[in-house]
C-alpha cells in the first residue's frame, strides 16, 4: 500500500507503515529498522528481526548511528559519521524515485570506516543523486568495532556482516514497497564496506540476495583466520579486564567498549607485535573457517557468479601515512622498516623506477603499502573470478596532498555520487580537497555506477587477463591496457 499526501508519503512494510517525505522530486525514507537493537539480551548474538509497530512511523529522519568513537581532531566530522548514536541503530534509509511505481534497480550502500566509525545516512552517502537517476538506493547501518567485529567463538562471528545480511533480506521482503526489484539489487561499497562487499560474496547466507556488487579500494586480504582472530580477542580481553567469552564481554557497558575500540587500534599499528597485518591498519575484521564465511573471498572467487566491478585509487595510503606524521617528511630508516615489513624486494622497487620519485622515501613506501593492501589483491581476486568484472583506478589528484600522493583513500565518494557540493560544504578540508575538482569527471563516474546497476555494463570491457583492460578516472578518463604492469608482474611474482 502506498498513500501519497501533499508532502508525506506512507508505505506499508512487513512490520508496519513508515511515512518518508518528498524531496527534490524523490521521497526518502529514514531510520527504518530492519533488525533488533542488537543490545540488552541481544549483546554479541545474531541480528533478530524487529519488533512490530502500531500506527504510523516517522521515517523522515535518520535514526540513530551505531556506538562508535568519535576521530580526534577530524575535519570530516558531520560528513561520513553520524550526528548521534543510540542503541536502536540497526536501520536503513530509502531513497526512491517513486514509491508508487515498480520494477526499480536497487543499490544497497554499505558504510566505510575502518569497522570502526561510520553511518549509511551521513552526508557522504546521501542517497538523493542516484534516486535522482532512477535507482531505489537504500543506506545501511551494521554493528562496528568490538561489539560487531570480535571474534568470541559461541556463533559470535562477523556480527556486523551477519547485520548487513539482515539488511539485504529486508530489501528482498519490504523493497518493491519502495518501488524496488528484488531481483535487481547490486550491494555496494567503499573501504570496509567494500571489504564487506567481498565478503558477501563468499558468505553462504548473502547468496541470492543480489544480482551485482561493486566494491571501491577494498581488499581480499581483510579477513583473517580464526587463530589469528583470536589472538586480537585476547588482548582486547586483557585491555577490558574479563575473560574472552560472549558472556563475559556481553557484561562490559557499552561506553566501556566503544571507548576501547581507538586505543587497541592504535596499538595494533605496531607491526614489531602484530606483524604485516598491521598494515591493513583495523584489528576488526572478518574471520573465516567460521559458520557465516567458511572460505576466504580469494578462496570463493572462482566459484562466484555475481558480476563485479571494483577498484582503487592510486594513493590508498597517504591518509595513513598522514596520520603517522610521515608524508612531508619520511624518515629514511622507518621507510625502511616499513618496506621491510611488507616484503618488498629488489624486484618490487625496480617496478617502482618508471611510476615514482626513486630520490623519494615516501613515494616508494606509500606506492608498496597501497599495492601490498588493496590494488595487487583486487587485481588477484578480478583475475581468479570466471564471472565478469569490471577494473578501475581513480587517480584524479586533491591538491589538499603533495603531488604524486594526492588520489587518496576514499577520495572518489562524491564523485561516484555525483555530489562535489555536499563534500565541499563540510567546511575548510572539504574546500581545499575537492579545489578544482572536475565536475565532467563526477557526471561520468556516476554514470559508470548507475549503468553497472541498470545494465551490468559500466562502459568499458569487462577485464580479461589478455587484454588486462581498466577504466582509468582523471581529469580525462581513458580505458588503458594493464596499466601498472610491471608493479602487477612483481607483486605477483612475490605472491608465488
Amino acid at each position: 500500500m502506498t498513500e501519497q499526501d501533499g508532502s508525506s508519503v506512507q508505505v506499508r512494510i512487513d512490520t508496519g507503515i513508515v511515512a518518508g517525505v518528498e524531496d527534490r522530486g524523490c521521497v526518502r525514507f529514514r531510520g527504518i529498522p530492519f533488525a533488533a537493537p542488537p543490545f540488552g539480551q541481544d549483546r554479541f548474538r545474531h541480528p533478530r528481526p524487529p519488533e512490530p509497530w502500531e500506527g504510523v512511523r516517522d521515517a523522515s529522519a535518520s535514526g540513530p548511528g551505531v556506538p562508535q568513537p568519535s576521530l580526534p581532531d577530524d575535519p570530516w566530522d558531520g560528513y561520513f559519521n553520524p550526528q548521534r548514536q543510540g542503541e536502536d541503530c540497526l536501520t536503513l534509509d530509502v531513497w526512491t524515485p517513486d514509491a508508487a511505481t515498480a520494477g526499480l534497480p536497487v543499490m544497497v550502500w554499505i558504510h566505510g570506516g575502518g569497522f570502526m566509525t561510520g553511518t549509511g545516512s551521513a552526508p557522504a552517502h546521501d542517497g538523493f543523486t542516484f534516486a535522482r537517476d532512477g535507482i531505489v538506493h537504500v543506506g545501511i547501518n551494521y554493528r562496528l568495532g568490538i561489539d560487531g567485529f570480535t571474534y568470541l567463538g559461541e556463533g559470535t562471528d562477523n556480527l556486523g556482516l551477519r547485520d548487513q545480511v539482515a539488511a539485504l533480506e529486508w530489501v528482498q521482503r519490504n523493497i518493491a514497497r519502495f518501488g524496488g526489484d528484488p531481483s535487481r539489487v547490486t550491494v555496494f561499497g567503499q573501504s570496509a564496506g567494500a571489504l564487506s562487499v567481498m565478503d558477501l560474496l563468499a558468505m553462504p547466507s548473502a547468496r541470492g540476495l543480489f544480482a551485482r556488487a561493486i566494491a571501491q579500494s577494498g581488499s581480499p586480504l581483510g579477513p583473517v583466520a580464526a587463530e589469528d582472530a583470536l589472538s586480537v580477542t585476547a588482548r582486547i580481553a586483557e585491555r577490558l579486564g574479563v575473560a574472552a567469552t560472549r558472556d563475559a564481554f556481553a557484561e562490559v557497558p557499552v561506553a566501556r567498549t566503544v571507548a576501547e575500540v581507538l586505543p587497541m587500534t592504535m596499538e595494533f599499528a605496531d607491526p614489531r607485535r602484530w606483524g604485516s597485518r598491521s598494515f591493513m591498519v583495523s584489528p576488526y575484521r572478518a574471520v573465516y573457517g567460521t559458520p557465516s564465511l567458511p572460505e576466504a573471498p580469494m578462496a570463493v572467487a572462482p566459484s562466484s557468479s555475481v558480476p563485479l566491478l571494483t577498484g582503487t585509487v592510486r594513493n590508498e595510503t597517504t591518509g595513513f601515512l598522514q596520520a603517522l606524521g610521515s608524508v612531508d617528511s619520511m624518515n629514511w630508516l622507518v621507510g625502511r622498516s616499513i618496506l621491510s615489513s611488507l616484503g618488498v624486494d629488489g624486484g618490487i622497487r625496480r617496478a617502482y623506477r618508471g611510476t615514482r620519485d626513486p630520490h623519494r622515501t615516501i613515494d616508494l613506501v606509500e606506492a608498496a603499502w597501497t599495492d601490498w593492501a588493496f590494488r595487487a589483491p583486487t587485481v588477484h581476486l578480478v583475475e581468479r573470478r570466471t564471472a565478469p568484472s569490471f577494473l578501475y583506478e581513480f587517480r584524479w589528484e586533491s591538491p589538499a596532498f603533495p603531488p604524486g600522493l594526492g588520489a587518496n583513500h576514499a577520495m572518489e565518494v562524491p564523485f561516484v555520487r555525483d555530489d562535489l557540493a555536499t563534500a565541499r560544504a563540510i567546511g575548510p578540508a572539504g574546500e581545499l580537497m575537492y579545489r578544482g575538482a572536475p565536475e565532467g569527471l563526477a557526471s561520468r563516474m556516476h554514470r559508470a555506477w548507475v549503468d553497472f546497476a541498470v545494465t551490468g555494463d559500466p562502459g568499458w570491457p569487462a577485464y580479461e587477463t589478455s587484454e588486462r583492460q581498466t577504466m582509468v578516472f582523471d581529469t580525462e578518463s581513458a580505458v588503458e591496457s594493464d596499466p601498472s604492469g610491471p608493479e602487477r608482474v612483481a607483486w605477483g611474482a612475490r605472491r608465488q
